[in-house]
This record gives C-alpha cells, structure tokens and sequence, in this order.
C-alpha cells in the first residue's frame, strides 16, 4: 500500500474514532491496543494493524472493506481483479454499495449511526443490568 493511501486510510479512521465520542482507553481496550498508543497508530508512529481495522468496523457495525475503500480509494481503484474473480468464485447477488461510493459526510453520517446504535444498546444493557441486582 502506497504512503498516501495509508495517510488517507488514518484519516478515515480518525474520523471513525472522533465520531465514537468513546474515550480512548475504552477504545484501545476494544481494539487491542496498549494504554496511550490509539493516537500514536493514527499519527503513524506505531504500524496499523489488520486487527485494529477489523475491530474498528466490528464497534462501527461496518464491514471492514468499508473502511479500507473508504481510505484508499486510489488503490480500490488501481485494484484490476475484484477478489472472487482471482481465486475464482462466482458472487450470486449484486455487490452492495460500498463505503468508496459514499461521500465523506454520507460515511460520517453512516459511522454517527452506528455508534448512536452501539452507545444506545449499551445503555439498555445498563438498565436491565442494575434492574436485575435490585
């Protein structure tokens, strides 16, 4: 992957983790990612991991392509094969819409969402949780 499809795909990620309004020891806790180095994997300091994306998408409730279409659209683009082509499977649906073809503020909004969903779910669960221990 070339630099500036990597700075772009931080970029989208920042944006990602902004849109969380979740505090960064919770989010390194979910991404796997040692006390202090969320901020240092964004600058670039620390490598960026299949990992780290995966379970970002999983907390945004998207599907990991999005965000990597999302950060290197150059490269989507320079892509000539679509997986299932080269090893040779055959899709039976359509392709959904991915997050390459969203504006940024369509992919902010769509991450705003996810993260409403994800902190409301939460808070139910805290309610039926102390509920249940009186």
């Amino acid at each position: 992957m070339a630099d500036k499809d990597l700075q772009q795909l931080r970029a989208v990620i920042r944006e990602a983790v902004r849109a969380t309004r979740l505090k960064d020891r919770d989010l390194e806790r979910r991404l796997g990612i040692g006390h202090g180095n969320l901020h240092r994997v964004l600058d670039g300091q620390l490598d960026l991991r299949v990992r780290h994306l995966i379970a970002l998408a999983d907390l945004l409730s998207v599907p990991p392509g999005d965000l990597l279409e999302a950060g290197c659209p150059d490269a989507v683009s320079r892509a000539k094969h679509r997986l299932n082509d080269w090893i040779g499977q055959k899709n039976s649906k359509p392709a959904e819409p991915t997050a390459a073809s969203l504006t940024l503020d369509q992919l902010k909004e769509l991450i705003q969402s996810a993260v409403r969903e994800e902190i409301e779910q939460q808070t139910a669960e805290a309610k039926r949780s102390r509920r249940s221990r009186r």
